[in-house]
């Protein structure tokens, strides 16, 4: 014989459709969204980890001159066939060792030049067009086949409104679009690996054809090379080892200029990790959202079960178990969110996908990608959620219906006698109603706050980030030591008004890859006009480097303050910095700091740096000037440092996250408005019979939402009182998190009218629902007192 209880499913259902329906869009949008995102981010993983062997992704590259002043260029130049470039490597010692550790060596040779697009000025990387190693993806229009043509990067393309059949000027040629890119080795548009963030707003990577290459001015080639280990066996350990191999042996044999492995490789690899992250925090938001709404639903079945506890007792004492009764209460709560999670994935596979890709896509420079179906997607979508909601539910069930049919007959649901009722001061009248409107409700109320505080911790994120990078980039430019920072190849001597020498160099923060930082250190002029408040201690020459010393004391120092956050750093500490590409490290006395957000740096003398780097007493290699440095040739130029350059951090973290923010304020504001919804909705049919009796008494509506609407917005209140600063203090955990994940250091900033704004937009959504609340209020009738009379 059929279960009769399982006639009342639909009953309930209509009596409750409100919550449940509430409940259900809930979780049906959070789900879609999240079960989109998971299939975008698999099955663009699975492109992303699929392209290193189908577009031959590189295992590292280099550039070298060698002690003798032979480029790296004129060395290889016989030693590189196309189809074995392995075959050949027996003219030059060094390439025969490479050889011998089964590496294999291309070309892979660029040159930076700048260019006009709109009144601003953007760096294009051109390659060739590269046929053995770092293929490229076309993604639209068609490869070059005349030398006037180019193809571009997608993402830069998008960013800057250029389409196919556009004209580019480049080194005064015109060269006109033909086709849309995803080159395989830049993922992510980072100019230099050491960069803080990938720059796909102003700069981009290009291909043209071989002969439209040479054709070109080679004042600014590059003669980088690409390597490939010819045994693809290798563990992830083995390769870091070879690399080392590879970059000791080419230490030993000429000076590296560059040096980077593809598993430091930021332009390959940020991508992919990026993926990872994204994917495991929004796992984990799927998971607490629905811990926080399977604790609703349980306490909501509580309110339930006090309801119908006379009921209860009589099926208890008809012969039903204590199991059949968990089991039909935990249906409807598992049947609800088993529908939402199944039409949540419908909605991610078919609609919500196409915008979770959009969003990589509008942040990396992926190759196309397939949709794949994701088993593990559907199982951290369906599955978990569904187990979460039948958990919690079955764990609170077990403890709420543990008690004998006799009390719940009685509607003595306390498991322990109970407790003398708090005196109370002599209040009003109205005020101590609701305080024990409040006393009687203490577990639902800390559920609201709890809720409220999950609530304001993701709208903290979401309307923070932007302020937070705006404050940035403000700080940036006010803290800018000059309009234009350049770093020269050798020294050259300028007319320019204001130009002042410097000398700079580039340490690391750890001898492990995992752990390195670039560190600026810069050397400056005694009598600096533009660094006048850097209080650099007195140096007296006292540094004296000895021939092949390792280990070099560098003296007192400046650090900036963004160095000293990410290292755990105070003044009065020592601090040693690596050479990237020598063996030999520096340590620092600290003596104080310097508010410079723009880069992580060390500021001392220049003829203290001169000592400490073994240069000439009044060597330099940069200039600080206010104005653009016009009687130096663009080949004396390494580098040219822009404000644009110092900002690009919190400007592509703006564009890749800005479009994602305001969708978290908007879903936190949802998320506090259901559970105030359904917390103060229980506290009304809670006490629904003592609501009809002070009807009876001739209290009006009004009167009666002043005592129960009140007693909730004064926990309302409350609760955001407490949850604020906790929201705060954690918006600072998460952000500390972010920036020991990521290149560099952002200073910390909340808006000060931020937590105010928060505490206005949860009193108006409270506004809203007390609305739905009063209505509530009004339908309860005056016979409900009646019903359960003893």
């Amino acid at each position: 014989m059929k279960n009769p209880l399982r006639k009342r499913y639909l009953r309930d259902l209509r009596q409750e459709f409100g919550k449940y329906l509430v409940i259900f869009l809930f979780i049906t949008l959070t789900i879609a969204f999240i079960s989109g995102f998971l299939v975008a981010d698999g099955s663009m993983r699975i492109a992303y980890d699929q392209s290193f062997e189908k577009y031959n992704i590189e295992d590292g590259h280099f550039t070298v001159t060698t002690e003798g002043g032979n480029s790296m260029l004129q060395m290889l130049m016989n030693s590189l066939i196309n189809d074995s470039p392995a075959e050949e490597w027996t003219k030059n010692g060094w390439i025969k060792d490479l050889k011998d550790m089964d590496v294999a060596v291309y070309e892979n040779k660029y040159m930076d030049e700048e260019m006009k697009v709109g009144k601003e000025t953007h760096t294009i990387r051109l390659f060739p067009v590269r046929t053995q190693v770092n293929l490229s993806d076309l993604m639209k229009g068609k490869m070059p086949e005349k030398n006037d043509e180019i193809v571009i990067d997608r993402l830069y393309a998008e960013n800057n409104g250029l389409e196919i059949g556009d004209i580019l000027t480049i080194q005064n040629r015109e060269f006109k679009i033909t086709g849309m890119i995803a080159l395989s080795d830049y993922s992510a548009l980072f100019k230099n690996n050491t960069d803080m963030m990938f720059d796909a707003q102003k700069f981009t990577v290009a291909e043209v054809m071989a002969d439209a290459f040479e054709s070109l001015d080679q004042t600014h080639l590059k003669d980088c090379y690409a390597w490939k280990y010819l045994d693809k066996s290798l563990t992830e350990q083995e390769r870091k080892d070879k690399s080392e191999d590879v970059k000791d042996l080419l230490m030993e044999k000429a000076t590296l200029t560059d040096f980077v492995a593809r598993e430091d490789n930021q332009a390959i690899n940020f991508t992919g990790d990026d993926m990872g992250g994204d994917a495991a925090m929004m796992t984990a938001l799927l998971y607490i959202i629905m811990a926080v709404l399977a604790f609703i639903f349980a306490v909501t079945t509580s309110s339930t079960i006090e309801k119908e506890s006379t009921v209860i007792g009589t099926l208890r004492a008809s012969g039903y178990t204590k199991g059949e009764l968990i089991r039909h209460y935990m249906t409807l709560p598992v049947i609800v969110t088993l529908v939402a999670a199944l039409i949540g994935n419908i909605l991610g596979y078919t609609v919500l996908k196409y915008s979770m890709a959009a969003m990589y896509y509008g942040s990396y420079s992926l190759p196309t990608y397939h949709t794949v179906w994701n088993a593990e997607a559907f199982v951290k979508t369906t599955v978990v959620p569904c187990l979460i909601m039948a958990v919690v539910n079955l764990l609170i069930l077990r403890r709420k219906l543990a008690l004998s049919p006799l009390k719940f007959l009685r509607r003595d649901l306390k498991k322990k006698q109970k407790k003398r009722l708090v005196r109370l001061p002599n209040f009003p009248f109205l005020t101590r109603f609701r305080l024990r409107i409040i006393f009687q409700n203490i577990p639902i109320y800390f559920m609201l706050l709890l809720g409220i505080m999950f609530a304001n911790i993701l709208l903290s994120f979401g309307m923070a980030m932007g302020p937070l990078l705006s404050h940035y980039k403000e700080e940036v430019k006010a803290s800018e030591i000059a309009k234009y920072q350049y770093i020269l190849k050798g020294e050259v001597d300028t007319k320019t008004e204001g130009a002042e020498k410097y000398s700079v160099t580039s340490l690391e923060t750890g001898k492990d890859a995992d752990s390195q930082e670039e560190v600026t250190v810069y050397g400056i002029s005694s009598d600096s006009q533009y660094l006048k408040d850097l209080d650099l201690p007195k140096y007296e020459g006292e540094i004296q480097v000895k021939k092949d010393q390792k280990e070099i004391d560098g003296g007192d120092a400046i650090f900036s303050e963004g160095l000293l956050n990410k290292m755990g750093l105070k003044v009065g500490d020592d601090y040693v910095l690596y050479s990237k590409y020598e063996k030999k490290n520096y340590k620092f006395h600290i003596t104080g700091s310097y508010n410079y957000p723009a880069a992580m740096s060390v500021f001392i003398y220049r003829t203290q740096f001169n000592d400490v780097f073994e240069e000439d007493e009044d060597s330099y290699n940069g200039y600080f000037c206010n104005q653009e440095l016009s009687d130096v040739k663009d080949d004396w130029i390494a580098s040219k440092i822009t404000e644009h350059d110092l900002t690009v951090l919190a400007d592509q973290l703006d564009d890749s996250v800005g479009a994602i923010m305001p969708m978290f304020s908007a879903f936190s504001v949802l998320m506090y408005m259901l559970i105030i919804y359904l917390l103060s909705k229980i506290v009304l049919e809670k006490n629904a019979g003592a609501i009809s009796m002070v009807k009876i008494l001739g209290y009006s509506n009004k009167e009666i939402g002043k005592l129960y609407i009140a007693a909730t917005a004064i926990m309302t209140v409350l609760s955001q009182l407490i949850s604020l600063p906790i929201a705060k203090s954690s918006m600072y955990v998460i952000f500390l998190y972010m920036m020991t994940e990521m290149k560099g250091w952002i200073t910390f900033y909340i808006r000060p009218t931020m937590y105010p704004e928060i505490f206005v937009i949860g009193v108006v959504s409270f506004a809203v629902i007390s609305f739905f609340n009063y209505r509530k209020i009004q339908k309860i009738p005056m016979e409900e007192a009646l019903k359960n009379a003893e």
